[in-house]
């Protein structure tokens, strides 16, 4: 996966700073949130990776197939 192929939506971005506003307006730590906000960005980053690998696997797999 190239570094170029990992974007956040506007939609993500969003979702993620409700959520840690509630937990800062929990907590009243902004060390914990900011805590939380780059784990959801590096589980984001993770599980998209995951994914992207899922799809070569796939794609070489159905290529061998047609050579074969």
């Amino acid at each position: 996966m190239d570094e170029n192929d990992f974007k956040l939506s506007w939609k993500q971005i969003i979702s993620f700073f409700i959520i840690c506003g509630g937990l800062y307006y929990i907590t009243e730590s902004i060390l914990m949130a900011a805590g939380i906000m780059l784990l959801l960005i590096i589980g984001v980053y993770a599980l998209s990776f995951r994914i992207m690998e899922k799809r070569r696997k796939k794609e070489r797999e159905e290529e061998q197939k047609e050579t074969v």
